[in-house]
């Protein structure tokens, strides 16, 4: 649908260590155990390399993002850490000065993918050793363009592994 100009998001909800994170990525590196955001972004490339007429044009984008304490970081430019939500007439509401990177494969993608990972807060608990205390967002932003009549269409896909949900006493984690 997100190819069709459509937004849309998939939330990964749960307790700490219930899978959460390997649903949304999985093994990156191994076709058999990937999660959703690296399966994805190969049928979009799919799609756009296999099935598409000549006359429509892509343009292909991807932000990632932490939000930890209640700030929001852009984990492809970490040094960005405290971005603000705004709200414009034009754009809808946005992240201001977050960072989209343009991509023309799904190699690209799983890059960045590996990048924002490391850039991401993690911490012990007594549920998981390798906690991620955040939530991460994972945007995908697809532009369509038709140069015969030229119509376009933006569609947004939000990836999202949300944090752990158990009580905090569980985790050990304070």
């Amino acid at each position: 649908m997100v190819l069709e100009g459509y937004n849309g998001t998939i939330l990964a909800y749960g307790q700490t260590s219930s899978g959460k994170t390997y649903t949304m990525q999985g093994n990156i590196e191994d076709n058999d155990y990937q999660g959703i955001i690296p399966r994805m972004i190969k049928q979009v490339f799919t799609h756009i390399y296999e099935t598409t007429d000549d006359h429509i044009e892509y343009t292909v984008k991807v932000s990632i993002i932490e939000i930890y304490m209640e700030k929001i970081k852009d984990l492809l430019e970490p040094t960005k850490n405290n971005l603000k939500v705004r709200e414009d007439k034009i754009k809808g509401i946005y992240i201001e000065d977050l960072s989209e990177r343009y991509v023309v494969n799904d190699k690209e993608v799983l890059e960045l993918i590996e990048i924002g990972t490391a850039n991401r807060a993690v911490a012990y608990t007594n549920m998981n050793s390798n906690s991620s205390r955040s939530h991460l967002v994972f945007i995908l932003t697809i532009h369509q363009k038709n140069t015969n009549d030229l119509s376009s269409k933006i569609g947004k896909l939000y990836l999202v592994d949300l944090a752990g949900s158990e009580k905090m006493g569980k985790t050990g984690y304070y």
